[in-house]
């Protein structure tokens, strides 16, 4: 996360840079417009995803053979990915099994697809389950029509529909969004934890570099002889104004940026008090480009 370090207080013995704390009412507001949006980015996706979970288990059939005339099927559905049985549906005088398509339209009067299958018994045609996944009713279908044509006496049918790869298309073209969203909102609570702050202590001679984050404060500390130097970075934007960033070397992983400024002077005077403070040398022109 970039932040602007800013010379915040100067003592004799003492120098405080740090971040500005979110504790305005503007800082707040953001913070809530951000969560909202990250919120709303992802609540659709994560309840498309819970929708199709809820529909995604494990399908048990038994089906007897009572009387040559007569067969007598239970059906068991799992929820949830099989973490929630729902009770048994059973039906008497199976004849035949039906593979169904149903159309509607949706708000915008295009065409929606639902499929499942039905039981055409003595008493009427059964629905087990309003919706399933194409696949499901095509192969319950086939297979009970199967055994219903034979001779045999029972049939123990499993579906395992977790694993199907119908199954996982819904969730691999919604899955960035969801990430995007929870990214969003994790980034809200993030810049209003965010918190850095650098003190330059002359009574111990060291650096201290404080950075809080949403997983917790870390704290480096320096010692004056450590520190390579302050410079003064200068870089151009397109419309080729240029800016100046006072910074603090360590070595060559370890740097630390403080406030862009527009003037020269006023960057190396920044640069070069630091280096007084720390008992460095002081350059006449310690700018150097990005």
């Amino acid at each position: 996360m970039s932040v602007v370090l800013k010379i915040v207080s100067q003592a004799n013995f003492e120098i405080l840079i740090s971040s500005p704390k979110n504790t305005s009412l503007g800082d707040y507001t953001g913070f809530i417009l951000i969560f909202i949006f990250g919120s709303i980015f992802s609540l659709i996706p994560m309840y498309m995803a819970l929708m199709s979970s809820s529909a995604t288990g494990i399908l048990r059939i038994n089906c007897d053979r009572v009387e040559p005339q007569q067969v007598d099927c239970q059906f068991s559905k799992s929820k949830f990915f099989d973490s929630v049985q729902q009770e048994s549906l059973n039906y008497k005088f199976v004849n035949s099994v039906k593979y169904n398509v149903i159309t509607s339209k949706d708000s915008d009067g295009d065409t929606v697809y639902r499929y499942n299958f039905s039981l055409l018994t003595k008493s009427g045609e059964k629905v087990p389950f309003q919706s399933s996944s194409p696949s499901t009713a095509s192969r319950v279908t086939s297979v009970l029509n199967t055994f219903l044509q034979s001779k045999q006496e029972s049939l123990r049918y499993i579906l395992d529909e977790r694993f199907e790869p119908d199954r996982y298309v819904l969730f691999l073209i919604i899955s960035p969004f969801i990430a995007v969203g929870l990214s969003i909102i994790l980034g809200a609570f993030s810049g209003l934890v965010y918190y850095e702050e650098i003190i330059l202590d002359k009574f111990k001679y060291q650096l201290r570099h404080s950075k809080r984050t949403i997983l917790g404060t870390k704290v480096n500390s320096f010692r004056f002889n450590e520190v390579a130097k302050v410079d003064v970075l200068y870089a151009t934007d397109s419309y080729k104004n240029i800016y100046f960033t006072p910074r603090i070397n360590i070595n060559s992983k370890v740097q630390f940026k403080l406030d862009t400024v527009s003037d020269r002077q006023v960057a190396i005077k920044i640069a070069n008090d630091l280096n007084r403070f720390m008992s460095l040398p002081e350059e006449e022109d310690p700018v150097v480009k990005e």
